[in-house]
């Protein structure tokens, strides 16, 4: 019986070596910094909360049923003039059901805040108050201030609302105990904006108290617009990673796939 001379089997040629792309890892690193762009974002954006205003004691710097963006702050940061969210049953006779309302602080704790000088002006610590803001003309061309004089208790504030003839603050209560101050425990959060939290503007801020020669610089917080634009920032190096490295990747395929189709010597 003779041996059979079978023709030795074909050598496997080598399909293309797979290449690590540099362009893919740096779309996976674009994602990455997108991820924690995008996550710190957010994260400092929702130290921001949004409230709906239906009062009209406020306008017209907050017109009836704006959207305001508030957050909390520190007694030592919240100025004179600066406006706040408060719980309205921090007054005399009132419950919590009574709700929310925007004010703004005309008084912070040790001030001794009087109305009203000659010029029918608030006075804090002896200073006359020039409050453009304030409306304060009931229609019928009087100023009918009440007229108040109160010590503000140490961790409290004094609040009045800009209509200043249309307004349940502090003013009303001056009379009864507690003289219509507002402890620190009734206030939500300080004003820093009007608009929802994806569109908010800077809210409008007064120098009033310290051109008075009060101390205290006005409320400067624009950090909610720079959260909002790293968040989407990161929304848009994610996606960009994201497709980038699809691409990349379908790319490489494609170009192993043409090369394995090569016929051999060619």
């Amino acid at each position: 019986m003779t041996e059979t001379d079978f023709p030795a089997p074909p050598v496997d040629r080598p399909g293309p070596k797979r290449r690590f792309s540099p362009l893919l890892l740096v779309m996976i690193l674009v994602a990455i910094v997108g991820v924690g762009t995008g996550g710190y974002g957010f994260w400092t954006l929702m130290g921001y909360r949004m409230t709906n205003f239906s009062d009209g004691a406020m306008a017209p710097t907050v017109p009836r049923g704006s959207v305001v963006l508030y957050r909390w702050a520190d007694l030592p940061e919240i100025p004179r003039g600066a406006v706040v969210l408060m719980d309205l049953s921090a007054y005399p006779g009132t419950s919590a059901q009574e709700g929310l309302a925007i004010q703004r602080v005309i008084g912070v704790g040790g001030d001794q805040v009087v109305c009203c000088s000659a010029d029918n002006l608030i006075t804090v610590n002896g200073k006359p108050v020039k409050e453009p803001y304030a409306v304060d003309d009931n229609g019928y061309g009087r100023k009918e201030y009440r007229p108040f004089d109160v010590q503000v208790p140490p961790g409290s504030l004094y609040l009045a609302g800009d209509q200043r003839n249309n307004s349940a603050d502090s003013r009303l209560f001056a009379d009864m105990p507690g003289q219509g101050a507002v402890p620190l425990s009734k206030v939500r959060g300080i004003v820093v904006g009007l608009g929802s939290i994806l569109n908010a503007e800077p809210f409008p801020q007064t120098t009033a108290f310290v051109e008075a020669g009060l101390p205290g610089d006005p409320v400067s917080d624009t950090g909610f617009r720079t959260s909002r634009y790293l968040m989407f920032a990161g929304i848009g190096l994610v996606v960009l990673g994201v497709i980038g490295a699809i691409v990349t990747v379908v790319r490489s395929a494609g170009k192993r796939r043409r090369a394995a189709a090569v016929p051999p010597g060619h």
